[in-house]
């Protein structure tokens, strides 16, 4: 589907709404690490605070979001229950609802905490659709920076026709957005093996634990028609599976 239409229909809701609280929690993480600005909708519609999300609070259920910057909005926020938050990272149409929210502090300072949500919304045309992969189903990824040099094993932590998610042990990876990586491969465990260039599209940490990782996103250059098709059907059995283990 194209993220151009304004008109989102039921059908488009229920396709792509994401129910599993780790994939919900990795992209509530992957806002905040990108600071990209989100809206709150409330007061039935009728209002909309522009913030910032700050932090998940796994262990207390709650979202965290930034202090609007009027007073009056801050208070009518609270008296609702219901809050639409909406994000368009890259186009991708980002969307949840939560309950009533609460003032908190965080980081010394005043803020907004809701209940995490259940239910997560990402829209988006299917080159830029990204499976998260479930943490026993995450192939390996190897590619080397430079001809002679070492050859490094990256984890993939979501995957797409249009491209790829690389996580690195490492924080750090000497690489720049828009270099190309030739000839990484990409073992899909039994499915085949991928031999693809990739570009880099974004550069990043993620959060695990105490520590920091480093999170690249990619781009394949050149997708062969047979190559296309087994990640296709890697991705369906993987999407199977999910859905057979909820029962």
């Amino acid at each position: 589907m194209s993220t151009s239409s304004n008109t989102v229909t039921q059908e488009d809701l229920d396709q792509f709404t994401i129910t599993f609280r780790r994939e919900i929690v990795f992209y509530l993480r992957q806002l905040i690490n990108d600071g990209d600005r989100i809206s709150v909708m409330f007061g039935d519609g009728r209002e909309t605070l522009l913030t910032v999300l700050l932090d998940v609070d796994e262990e207390n259920n709650r979202l965290i979001f930034d202090w609007g910057g009027s007073e009056e909005s801050n208070r009518r926020l609270m008296k609702g229950d219901r809050n639409i938050f909406v994000a368009t990272p890259q186009g991708i149409r980002n969307q949840f609802v939560t309950g009533q929210a609460q003032e908190v502090v965080y980081a010394k300072r005043r803020a907004f905490a809701v209940p995490l949500p259940t239910k997560y919304v990402r829209l988006q045309r299917r080159e830029f659709f990204r499976l998260v992969l479930p943490m026993t189903r995450r192939p390996p990824c190897r590619i080397k920076l430079e001809p002679q040099a070492p050859e490094k094993m990256l984890g993939v932590i979501d995957i797409g026709i249009g491209g790829v998610g690389l996580e690195s042990q490492e924080a750090t990876l000497p690489v720049e957005i828009g270099q190309i990586i030739t000839g990484a491969t990409i073992d899909l465990k039994g499915a085949s093996l991928l031999r693809l260039d990739l570009e880099i599209r974004y550069i990043g940490v993620l959060h695990r634990g105490n520590r920091e990782v480093g999170h690249l996103g990619c781009h394949f250059v050149k997708l062969s028609a047979a190559q296309e098709h087994e990640l296709q059907k890697f991705i369906t059995n993987i999407q199977r599976e999910e859905r057979a283990k909820r029962g």
